[in-house]
Order: C-alpha cells, then sequence, then structure tokens
C-alpha cells in the first residue's frame, strides 16, 4: 500500500479508490432506477388510463428478464463500464416516452420505450450486482451496500417530491402533468456522465489496499454453460417462485392506484412509499442481525415476517377491491374518509417488499412483473383478479422458501473463512523470530 501511495498521483488514488467508484454508481442508481421506481409509484404512470402503461411495462420487464438471463455473457464481452454506459443512455427514454404520451398522446413511443430501457436497464443492472460487493473492503460490506440503498431510496423520495409539487391541485382530473416528466427526464439524462467515469474494475484499489481479482475471460459457450449451472442450482430452482411472487405486487397495484385514486393522491403515493420501503428494510435487518441467534433462525423469522404480513394486506386488499366493484369509489382524494383505509394496503406491501439481487434473481423477479404487468392489460373493470394471483403465487413459494431457509447454515461461511484466516495470521506471527540487532 505504501509503494502505491508513494508511485501514485493523488487525483489517481481518489478517482480509482472504492469509494469514489461506488458513488459513481450510487448516482446512477439515484439517477435511473429510482426515477423509473418514481413514475411507477404514480400508478399506470401516471397517465389517465394504465393500459397503455401496462403493456409498455410488461414489454419493458421481458427485455429485462431476457437480458438478466444471458446477462454474464454480455457484460463480460463489452466490460462493466459500457454495459452501464448502454444502461444510462437508455434511462432518460422512459421519461421523455411518458412526457411524448401525456402531452401528445404518442402510444408508441411509450411501447418502444419500454422494449429499449428493457434492454439497457437489463445491461445496467447486471454490471451494477456485480460491481457493488466487488469494490466494497471486506470490513465495509455494509457501509457500502447502505450507500447504495440510500442512494436507491432517496432517488425515490426526490421523485416523489416531484410528483406531489407538480400535482397537488384538488381536484385535477385524467393523468399528471407533463411538466412532472420533464423533471425526471432532465435527472434521468444526468446519470450517463457518471457512467463514464466508472473505472475498470481491476484498476479499483480498496480502502484497505486490496485489489478486485477479475475473473478470467470465458469463452461463450462456456458462459453459457455456467448459466444452466446457476439456473438449475438448488438455491435458484427454491427461490425462483418466491423471486417471480416479491415483485408482482406491482403490476396490479400500479392498476388500483391509476383506477381508483386522483392525481394529487397517486403524488402523495410516490413519496411516501419510499419511506415505508426504508422502515422495511431496516425492520427487516434488525431481525437478520439479532445477536445471540442462529443464522438459521433468523432467516426463519426473517421469512415468517414477511409471510404473515403480506397474508394480512391479500386479506385487506381482497376486501377493499370486492367492496369497489359492488360500489365503485370513484376517484379517491386525500382528503376523504376512505382514502387511508384503501390506501394502508399498498404502503405496507412496500414495507415488505424485497431488495433486489444478482442478474439470475433479477431475471426471475423480472419475468414476474412481465407477467404481472401483462396480465393487468386485460384488466379494464377490476384489479381484484390480480390481487388473487398475487396471493396464490405466495402461498406456492412459501414451501419451497421453507425448504430452502431451513437450509441456512448456522452460521455464514464467510465468518468461518475469516476466522480461520485470523487463526492462520496468528500462527505466522508466533513463528517469528526477531532478529538480533
Amino acid at each position: 500500500m505504501g509503494e502505491y501511495r508513494d508511485k501514485t498521483p493523488l487525483w489517481s488514488r481518489i478517482y480509482h479508490h472504492s469509494l469514489t467508484q461506488m458513488m459513481f454508481l450510487s448516482i446512477q442508481a439515484f439517477c435511473g432506477p429510482a426515477m423509473a421506481d418514481a413514475i411507477a409509484g404514480l400508478g399506470g404512470g401516471g397517465l389517465a388510463t394504465p393500459q397503455t402503461s401496462n403493456i409498455a411495462t410488461a414489454i419493458n420487464y421481458a427485455m429485462l428478464a431476457l437480458v438478466c438471463l444471458f446477462g454474464g455473457p454480455i457484460v463480460n464481452k463489452m466490460g462493466v463500464k459500457w454495459a452501464l454506459v448502454i444502461g444510462a443512455m437508455s434511462f432518460p427514454i422512459r421519461g421523455s416516452s411518458y412526457y411524448c404520451n401525456s402531452k401528445f398522446g404518442t402510444q408508441w413511443y411509450l411501447v418502444f420505450g419500454g422494449f429499449f430501457t428493457g434492454i439497457g436497464s437489463g445491461c445496467w443492472y447486471v454490471a451494477e450486482s456485480g460491481s457493488i460487493m466487488s469494490l466494497a473492503p471486506s470490513g465495509a460490506r455494509g457501509k457500502y451496500l447502505a450507500l447504495w440503498i440510500v442512494a436507491r431510496n432517496l432517488g425515490q423520495l426526490v421523485g416523489g417530491g416531484i410528483n406531489l409539487s407538480k400535482n397537488h391541485e384538488k381536484g385535477a382530473t385524467g393523468g399528471v402533468t407533463p411538466d412532472t416528466y420533464i423533471a425526471f427526464l432532465i435527472i434521468e439524462s444526468m446519470a450517463l456522465p457518471f457512467a463514464f467515469l466508472i473505472s475498470p474494475l481491476e484498476r479499483v484499489v480498496r480502502s484497505d489496499g486490496t485489489r478486485i481479482i477479475v475473473s478470467e475471460s470465458l469463452s461463450t459457450k462456456q458462459e453459457v454453460k455456467r448459466i444452466k449451472v446457476t439456473l438449475t442450482s438448488k438455491l435458484i430452482l427454491l427461490s425462483a417462485l418466491w423471486a417471480m411472487w416479491s415483485f408482482f405486487y406491482s403490476g396490479t397495484w400500479s392498476t388500483y392506484l391509476g383506477t381508483y385514486f386522483s392525481v394529487r393522491s397517486r403524488a402523495l403515493s410516490s413519496l411516501i412509499s419510499p419511506f415505508f420501503c426504508i422502515v422495511g428494510c431496516f425492520g427487516l435487518g434488525f431481525i437478520l442481525d439479532l445477536k445471540g441467534v442462529s443464522q438459521r433462525r433468523r432467516a426463519q423469522l426473517g421469512l415468517f415476517t414477511v409471510v404473515i404480513l403480506n397474508l394480512g394486506v391479500y386479506i385487506w386488499s381482497i376486501t377493499m377491491q370486492v367492496k369497489f366493484n359492488n360500489h365503485n369509489p370513484g376517484k379517491i382524494d386525500w382528503d376523504e374518509s376512505l382514502y387511508a383505509r384503501s390506501f394502508l394496503p399498498y404502503f405496507f406491501i412496500q414495507t415488505t417488499a424485497n431488495v433486489r439481487n444478482g442478474a439470475a434473481f433479477r431475471c426471475l423477479e423480472a419475468i414476474g412483473q412481465a407477467i404481472s404487468y401483462g396480465m393487468n392489460t386485460q384488466i379494464k373493470t377490476s384489479p381484484l383478479i390480480g390481487f388473487c394471483v398475487t396471493f396464490g403465487l405466495m402461498a406456492l413459494a412459501v414451501g419451497p422458501m421453507l425448504a430452502l431457509v431451513n437450509q441456512t447454515p448456522d452460521r455464514i461461511p464467510a465468518d468461518v473463512i475469516a476466522e480461520e484466516q485470523e487463526k492462520e495470521a496468528e500462527k505466522c506471527v508466533e513463528h517469528v523470530v526477531p532478529e538480533k540487532v
């Protein structure tokens, strides 16, 4: 580390530092995926009717799933930096397509935008997921991951603030104002310069002086074989239904918000939802970090907590939807008595939503989202079918996920390896004989 510091200029040490690179990634997450989540939080993308947005979003997630499936070979061929650049280039298309649809009624661009952003976002997610934990030093993985989570949720909060500031007038009908999407477009465009600033992983130096070990280059055939091994592993097979279910709710709830709530209520939703997501992350993290409890028991507690909370939410949601089918409430505003009890299930769903994982899990999650939004394009009058299907999918996913959780080791393998390395280091120190002066 001393030799590196002596031979390397200060600007280069700062630029290639792992924390600097992590900040560049977090800023991109703020500008791209977080803004996309803020638009989705409006219900139907903030448009007057949710159907066209559902079609575009279904196509978006279908392409995202396809790219994530073969993401390893794709990113390895083009490199992490250029995969991030392609993804960042695609981010502004989402905001601009919603603007054109809202302002001029241009539907083809919204659908095309869903296709193109799905490809770009897929490249970005695969590159991001492979970089986040590689950048972090062994003793600071939690801090680095926290930085990324804060950036994602802060981006959604800013997006929600934009939504509410542009759409707070009582009595507004149709969709959100077109100016709302211009603000998103500007922020989404800011991701590209930071994507160009990403350094090749082999040049990055962590704060503890270690470098990132880049795996050897494999042929496309070898990469495809590894994808097959990954997708047929016990971990993926047992968690597949759970991954699909974890974001399956999004299509139905987007339709629900767009159908039954006023413009400013939907804007308020996109601001408040990230707070509930943060609460859910910290709450579940508290359970998973309980001291004096085995890793397996913590995993079981976390699973049961999520299932019980979601069980209550689905019963509540289906009950409310049956009432709405019998008596259409119109567009519910935030100053109406019906607002709280019809909106709270969505907030609880946001609280128990899972943090996105690597490419394989993101692929499965995207498949679930594509099916959900595709299914909701056919729902003209009631999201009840979507609520019931989501409920049923959770019921199917619990069994395999419980089997996987019950196989969780009592101690994390990484901790065992770290302890063994510390013991070896202590033995080496004990055998060192000091030189005589």
